[in-house]
Protein backbone atom coordinates (compact mmCIF):
# COMPACT_ATOMS: atom_id res chain seq x y z
CA UNK A 1 0.00 0.00 0.00
CA UNK A 2 1.45 3.38 -0.98
CA UNK A 3 0.19 6.67 0.37
CA UNK A 4 -0.82 9.51 -1.94
CA UNK A 5 0.44 13.00 -1.05
CA UNK A 6 -1.67 14.40 1.81
CA UNK A 7 -4.38 16.65 0.42
CA UNK A 8 -6.91 16.98 3.21
CA UNK A 9 -6.62 18.14 6.78
CA UNK A 10 -9.92 17.74 8.61
CA UNK A 11 -10.40 19.32 12.00
CA UNK A 12 -13.24 19.04 14.47
CA UNK A 13 -11.82 21.57 16.88
CA UNK A 14 -13.26 23.10 19.00
CA UNK A 15 -15.63 20.12 19.25
CA UNK A 16 -19.31 21.00 19.50
CA UNK A 17 -18.92 24.77 19.13
CA UNK A 18 -21.38 26.59 16.91
CA UNK A 19 -20.30 28.87 14.11
CA UNK A 20 -21.89 31.75 16.03
CA UNK A 21 -19.96 30.90 19.20
CA UNK A 22 -16.78 31.09 17.16
CA UNK A 23 -17.91 34.49 15.86
CA UNK A 24 -17.61 33.45 12.21
CA UNK A 25 -19.86 36.31 11.20
CA UNK A 26 -17.55 38.17 8.81
CA UNK A 27 -14.78 37.36 6.32
CA UNK A 28 -12.22 38.90 8.68
CA UNK A 29 -13.38 36.64 11.51
CA UNK A 30 -13.35 33.57 9.29
CA UNK A 31 -9.81 34.31 8.09
CA UNK A 32 -8.65 34.96 11.64
CA UNK A 33 -10.09 31.65 12.86
CA UNK A 34 -8.77 29.38 10.10
CA UNK A 35 -5.28 28.73 11.54
CA UNK A 36 -6.82 27.74 14.86
CA UNK A 37 -9.47 25.52 13.29
CA UNK A 38 -6.88 23.72 11.14
CA UNK A 39 -3.95 23.75 13.55
CA UNK A 40 -1.72 25.64 11.11
CA UNK A 41 -1.79 28.59 8.73
CA UNK A 42 -2.94 27.33 5.28
CA UNK A 43 -1.09 28.20 2.09
CA UNK A 44 -2.25 27.61 -1.50
CA UNK A 45 -5.31 25.81 -0.17
CA UNK A 46 -9.04 25.53 -0.45
CA UNK A 47 -10.44 25.56 3.07
CA UNK A 48 -14.06 24.53 3.51
CA UNK A 49 -15.99 25.30 6.69
CA UNK A 50 -18.97 22.94 6.79
CA UNK A 51 -21.98 24.03 8.85
CA UNK A 52 -25.08 22.03 9.76
CA UNK A 53 -28.00 23.34 11.78
CA UNK A 54 -25.95 26.44 12.60
CA UNK A 55 -23.15 24.34 14.11
CA UNK A 56 -19.62 24.00 12.79
CA UNK A 57 -19.28 20.39 11.63
CA UNK A 58 -15.82 20.28 10.08
CA UNK A 59 -13.01 22.39 8.71
CA UNK A 60 -11.49 20.69 5.66
CA UNK A 61 -8.38 21.71 3.73
CA UNK A 62 -7.28 20.64 0.25
CA UNK A 63 -4.12 21.59 -1.61
CA UNK A 64 -5.03 23.79 -4.57
CA UNK A 65 -2.43 21.98 -6.66
CA UNK A 66 -4.65 18.90 -6.52
CA UNK A 67 -7.32 20.71 -8.55
CA UNK A 68 -4.85 20.86 -11.43
CA UNK A 69 -3.16 17.46 -11.01
CA UNK A 70 -6.23 15.30 -10.29
CA UNK A 71 -9.44 17.35 -10.65
CA UNK A 72 -11.74 14.30 -10.40
CA UNK A 73 -10.11 13.01 -7.23
CA UNK A 74 -10.02 16.55 -5.85
CA UNK A 75 -13.76 17.01 -6.34
CA UNK A 76 -14.44 13.56 -4.90
CA UNK A 77 -12.53 14.47 -1.73
CA UNK A 78 -15.02 17.32 -1.26
CA UNK A 79 -18.39 16.08 -2.40
CA UNK A 80 -18.19 12.39 -1.43
CA UNK A 81 -16.97 13.37 2.01
CA UNK A 82 -19.40 12.21 4.72
CA UNK A 83 -19.88 15.73 6.04
CA UNK A 84 -21.23 16.95 2.67
CA UNK A 85 -24.32 14.80 3.28
CA UNK A 86 -25.07 16.36 6.67
CA UNK A 87 -24.14 20.00 6.04
CA UNK A 88 -26.71 22.54 4.96
CA UNK A 89 -24.33 25.46 4.51
CA UNK A 90 -20.69 25.99 3.62
CA UNK A 91 -18.05 28.71 3.59
CA UNK A 92 -15.20 28.30 1.08
CA UNK A 93 -11.89 30.13 1.40
CA UNK A 94 -9.32 30.06 -1.41
CA UNK A 95 -5.90 30.92 0.03
CA UNK A 96 -3.67 31.71 -2.92
CA UNK A 97 -1.22 34.21 -4.35
CA UNK A 98 -0.60 32.27 -7.56
CA UNK A 99 -3.72 30.67 -9.02
CA UNK A 100 -6.72 32.30 -10.66
CA UNK A 101 -9.50 31.28 -8.25
CA UNK A 102 -12.48 32.04 -10.46
CA UNK A 103 -12.77 28.64 -12.19
CA UNK A 104 -12.34 26.70 -8.93
CA UNK A 105 -14.90 28.89 -7.17
CA UNK A 106 -17.40 28.53 -10.02
CA UNK A 107 -17.05 24.74 -10.03
CA UNK A 108 -17.45 24.66 -6.25
CA UNK A 109 -20.63 26.74 -6.17
CA UNK A 110 -22.19 24.76 -9.04
CA UNK A 111 -21.57 21.46 -7.26
CA UNK A 112 -22.83 22.88 -3.98
CA UNK A 113 -26.10 23.76 -5.70
CA UNK A 114 -26.42 20.21 -7.05
CA UNK A 115 -25.72 18.82 -3.58
CA UNK A 116 -28.32 21.12 -2.01
CA UNK A 117 -25.74 22.85 0.21
CA UNK A 118 -26.08 26.60 0.61
CA UNK A 119 -22.94 28.67 0.04
CA UNK A 120 -22.64 31.36 2.70
CA UNK A 121 -19.55 32.88 1.09
CA UNK A 122 -16.59 32.20 -1.20
CA UNK A 123 -13.59 34.22 -0.07
CA UNK A 124 -10.27 34.66 -1.83
CA UNK A 125 -7.32 35.72 0.31
CA UNK A 126 -3.62 36.29 -0.18
CA UNK A 127 -0.90 38.80 0.75
CA UNK A 128 -2.92 40.08 3.70
CA UNK A 129 -6.01 40.97 1.64
CA UNK A 130 -9.36 39.34 0.89
CA UNK A 131 -12.39 39.69 -1.37
CA UNK A 132 -15.70 37.85 -1.61
CA UNK A 133 -16.51 36.29 -4.98
CA UNK A 134 -20.22 36.40 -4.13
CA UNK A 135 -20.24 40.16 -3.54
CA UNK A 136 -20.83 42.21 -6.68
CA UNK A 137 -20.50 45.60 -4.99
CA UNK A 138 -17.07 47.08 -5.83
CA UNK A 139 -17.41 49.50 -2.93
CA UNK A 140 -17.62 46.53 -0.55
CA UNK A 141 -15.34 44.07 -2.37
CA UNK A 142 -13.05 45.94 -4.78
CA UNK A 143 -11.11 43.83 -7.30
CA UNK A 144 -7.85 44.45 -5.44
CA UNK A 145 -9.44 43.22 -2.22
CA UNK A 146 -9.59 44.65 1.29
CA UNK A 147 -6.93 44.42 4.00
CA UNK A 148 -7.56 41.74 6.60
CA UNK A 149 -8.74 43.45 9.80
CA UNK A 150 -5.94 42.81 12.30
CA UNK A 151 -8.03 43.85 15.30
CA UNK A 152 -10.52 41.05 14.55
CA UNK A 153 -7.67 38.58 14.05
CA UNK A 154 -6.12 39.61 17.38
CA UNK A 155 -9.41 39.25 19.24
CA UNK A 156 -9.92 35.75 17.83
CA UNK A 157 -6.32 34.82 18.64
CA UNK A 158 -6.91 35.83 22.26
CA UNK A 159 -10.12 33.76 22.41
CA UNK A 160 -8.44 30.63 21.04
CA UNK A 161 -5.38 31.13 23.23
CA UNK A 162 -7.61 31.11 26.31
CA UNK A 163 -8.90 27.74 25.09
CA UNK A 164 -5.32 26.46 24.84
CA UNK A 165 -5.27 26.32 21.02
CA UNK A 166 -2.19 27.60 19.18
CA UNK A 167 -1.57 27.10 15.43
CA UNK A 168 1.69 26.20 13.71
CA UNK A 169 2.97 28.61 11.01
CA UNK A 170 2.22 26.09 8.22
CA UNK A 171 1.57 22.40 7.62
CA UNK A 172 5.26 21.63 7.14
CA UNK A 173 5.92 22.89 10.67
CA UNK A 174 3.25 20.49 11.91
CA UNK A 175 4.94 17.65 10.01
CA UNK A 176 8.27 18.55 11.61
CA UNK A 177 6.67 18.47 15.05
CA UNK A 178 5.86 14.77 14.52
CA UNK A 179 8.94 13.88 12.47
CA UNK A 180 11.80 11.58 13.46
CA UNK A 181 14.44 12.98 15.80
CA UNK A 182 17.45 11.24 14.27
CA UNK A 183 19.66 11.99 17.28
CA UNK A 184 17.38 9.92 19.50
CA UNK A 185 16.29 7.08 17.21
CA UNK A 186 19.72 5.45 16.95
CA UNK A 187 20.17 5.28 20.72
CA UNK A 188 16.56 4.20 21.21
CA UNK A 189 16.70 1.05 19.04
CA UNK A 190 18.67 -1.16 21.49
CA UNK A 191 16.43 0.00 24.35
CA UNK A 192 13.26 -0.91 22.45
CA UNK A 193 14.64 -4.29 21.37
CA UNK A 194 15.73 -5.02 24.94
CA UNK A 195 12.26 -4.10 26.23
CA UNK A 196 10.64 -6.39 23.65
CA UNK A 197 12.98 -9.23 24.67
CA UNK A 198 11.81 -8.90 28.29
CA UNK A 199 8.18 -9.60 27.41
CA UNK A 200 7.27 -13.07 28.69
CA UNK A 201 6.51 -15.61 26.00
CA UNK A 202 4.49 -18.17 28.00
CA UNK A 203 0.79 -17.52 28.36
CA UNK A 204 0.23 -16.95 32.06
CA UNK A 205 3.24 -14.66 32.67
CA UNK A 206 2.40 -12.85 29.45
CA UNK A 207 -1.15 -12.10 30.63
CA UNK A 208 0.18 -10.83 33.95
CA UNK A 209 2.67 -8.64 32.05
CA UNK A 210 -0.17 -7.18 29.98
CA UNK A 211 -2.18 -6.18 33.06
CA UNK A 212 0.84 -4.63 34.79
CA UNK A 213 1.92 -2.86 31.59
CA UNK A 214 -1.49 -1.29 30.94
CA UNK A 215 -1.52 0.12 34.48
CA UNK A 216 2.05 1.37 34.01
CA UNK A 217 1.26 3.07 30.70
CA UNK A 218 -1.78 4.81 32.17
CA UNK A 219 0.44 6.34 34.84
CA UNK A 220 3.44 6.92 32.57
CA UNK A 221 1.41 8.84 29.97
CA UNK A 222 -0.45 10.87 32.59
CA UNK A 223 -3.85 9.31 31.92
CA UNK A 224 -3.93 8.49 35.62
CA UNK A 225 -2.32 11.17 37.74
CA UNK A 226 -0.07 9.89 40.49
CA UNK A 227 -0.22 11.81 43.80
CA UNK A 228 2.14 14.79 43.85
CA UNK A 229 3.46 13.87 40.38
CA UNK A 230 4.77 16.69 38.23
CA UNK A 231 2.75 17.07 35.03
CA UNK A 232 5.73 18.60 33.24
CA UNK A 233 8.07 15.64 33.79
CA UNK A 234 9.35 14.33 30.46
CA UNK A 235 9.60 10.61 29.80
CA UNK A 236 13.07 9.11 30.05
CA UNK A 237 14.62 7.09 27.21
CA UNK A 238 13.75 3.91 29.14
CA UNK A 239 10.14 5.07 29.59
CA UNK A 240 9.82 5.78 25.86
CA UNK A 241 11.25 2.36 25.05
CA UNK A 242 8.72 0.73 27.38
CA UNK A 243 5.84 2.63 25.77
CA UNK A 244 6.96 1.67 22.24
CA UNK A 245 7.48 -2.00 23.07
CA UNK A 246 4.21 -2.24 24.98
CA UNK A 247 2.17 -0.78 22.12
CA UNK A 248 3.48 -3.53 19.84
CA UNK A 249 1.11 -5.77 21.80
CA UNK A 250 -2.35 -5.40 20.25
CA UNK A 251 -4.14 -6.18 23.52
CA UNK A 252 -2.18 -3.54 25.41
CA UNK A 253 -2.61 -1.01 22.61
CA UNK A 254 -6.35 -1.54 22.23
CA UNK A 255 -7.02 -1.44 25.97
CA UNK A 256 -5.04 1.77 26.32
CA UNK A 257 -7.00 3.37 23.46
CA UNK A 258 -10.25 2.11 25.01
CA UNK A 259 -9.28 3.99 28.17
CA UNK A 260 -8.40 7.08 26.13
CA UNK A 261 -11.95 7.22 24.78
CA UNK A 262 -13.11 7.76 28.37
CA UNK A 263 -10.44 10.26 29.37
CA UNK A 264 -10.86 13.99 30.00
CA UNK A 265 -9.32 16.45 27.54
CA UNK A 266 -6.68 17.78 29.97
CA UNK A 267 -5.37 14.25 30.54
CA UNK A 268 -5.46 13.48 26.81
CA UNK A 269 -3.47 16.66 26.12
CA UNK A 270 -0.80 15.49 28.57
CA UNK A 271 -0.76 11.99 27.08
CA UNK A 272 -0.46 13.45 23.57
CA UNK A 273 2.68 15.32 24.56
CA UNK A 274 4.29 12.13 25.86
CA UNK A 275 3.21 10.09 22.84
CA UNK A 276 4.65 12.68 20.43
CA UNK A 277 7.98 12.56 22.30
CA UNK A 278 7.99 8.77 21.92
CA UNK A 279 6.99 8.97 18.26
CA UNK A 280 9.85 11.32 17.44
CA UNK A 281 12.37 8.92 18.96
CA UNK A 282 10.86 5.72 17.52
CA UNK A 283 13.33 3.77 15.34
CA UNK A 284 12.26 2.52 11.91
CA UNK A 285 10.20 -0.65 12.16
CA UNK A 286 8.74 0.40 15.52
CA UNK A 287 6.94 3.59 14.42
CA UNK A 288 3.51 2.23 13.44
CA UNK A 289 2.02 1.40 16.88
CA UNK A 290 3.13 4.61 18.59
CA UNK A 291 2.18 6.74 15.56
CA UNK A 292 -1.27 5.16 15.42
CA UNK A 293 -1.79 5.77 19.14
CA UNK A 294 -0.80 9.42 18.53
CA UNK A 295 -3.31 9.61 15.69
CA UNK A 296 -6.18 8.27 17.79
CA UNK A 297 -5.44 10.60 20.71
CA UNK A 298 -5.11 13.60 18.35
CA UNK A 299 -8.42 12.60 16.74
CA UNK A 300 -10.08 12.40 20.17
CA UNK A 301 -8.78 15.91 20.85
CA UNK A 302 -10.40 17.10 17.61
CA UNK A 303 -7.04 17.70 15.94
CA UNK A 304 -7.53 16.13 12.53
CA UNK A 305 -4.37 17.66 11.05
CA UNK A 306 -2.03 16.05 13.60
CA UNK A 307 -4.02 12.82 13.48
CA UNK A 308 -3.61 12.61 9.70
CA UNK A 309 0.13 13.32 9.80
CA UNK A 310 0.67 10.76 12.57
CA UNK A 311 -1.27 7.99 10.83
CA UNK A 312 0.57 8.67 7.56
CA UNK A 313 3.84 8.13 9.47
CA UNK A 314 2.44 4.83 10.75
CA UNK A 315 1.63 3.59 7.27
CA UNK A 316 4.95 4.65 5.82
CA UNK A 317 6.63 2.55 8.51
CA UNK A 318 4.28 -0.43 8.24
CA UNK A 319 1.93 -0.19 5.22
CA UNK A 320 -0.38 -3.01 6.28
CA UNK A 321 -0.91 -1.85 9.86
CA UNK A 322 -4.63 -2.51 10.21
CA UNK A 323 -5.62 0.03 12.85
CA UNK A 324 -3.73 2.79 11.03
CA UNK A 325 -5.61 2.00 7.81
CA UNK A 326 -8.92 2.14 9.71
CA UNK A 327 -8.06 5.46 11.36
CA UNK A 328 -6.94 7.01 8.06
CA UNK A 329 -10.16 5.90 6.36
CA UNK A 330 -12.18 7.41 9.21
CA UNK A 331 -10.31 10.71 9.01
CA UNK A 332 -10.69 10.94 5.24
CA UNK A 333 -14.40 10.22 5.60
CA UNK A 334 -14.66 13.14 8.03
CA UNK A 335 -15.88 11.07 10.96
CA UNK A 336 -15.91 13.13 14.18
CA UNK A 337 -14.09 12.11 17.39
CA UNK A 338 -17.42 10.97 18.78
CA UNK A 339 -17.34 8.06 16.31
CA UNK A 340 -14.30 6.57 18.08
CA UNK A 341 -15.92 7.09 21.47
CA UNK A 342 -19.11 5.45 20.24
CA UNK A 343 -17.18 2.51 18.79
CA UNK A 344 -15.29 2.01 22.05
CA UNK A 345 -18.52 2.47 24.00
CA UNK A 346 -19.99 -0.54 22.23
CA UNK A 347 -17.07 -2.75 23.28
CA UNK A 348 -16.39 -3.97 26.81
CA UNK A 349 -12.93 -3.30 28.22
CA UNK A 350 -12.49 -7.04 28.66
CA UNK A 351 -12.97 -7.54 24.90
CA UNK A 352 -10.14 -5.10 24.16
CA UNK A 353 -8.00 -6.62 26.86
CA UNK A 354 -8.41 -10.27 25.79
CA UNK A 355 -9.74 -10.11 22.21
CA UNK A 356 -9.73 -13.12 19.93
CA UNK A 357 -6.00 -13.41 19.27
CA UNK A 358 -2.97 -13.77 21.47
CA UNK A 359 -0.55 -12.58 18.80
CA UNK A 360 1.05 -9.61 20.51
CA UNK A 361 2.54 -8.26 17.28
CA UNK A 362 -0.66 -8.29 15.24
CA UNK A 363 -1.66 -5.00 13.66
Amino acid sequence: MSLPPPVTGPSHRPHGESAEALALRSPDAILGALPYLLGFTPQESLVIVWIGRRRLLLTQRLDLAGALVDPVGWRTAIWEHAVARSADEVIAVLVTEDLDPEAIASDFTERAAVAGVGVRDVIVTGAGRWRSLLCQDPACCPPEGRPVDQSTASALAAEFTIRGIAPMPDRSALVRELAEDSERTASMRPLVEAALARIPSSRRPHEAWRDATIDHLMRCLGLVRAPRASEATALSHDDCAEVMSALEDIRVRDTLLWECARTEQADLDRAMGHLVACLRSAPAGHVAPIATACAVVAWLLGDGARATIAVERALLDRPGYTLAVLVLQSLRAGLPPASWREAMGSVARDECRHGLSSDRRAG
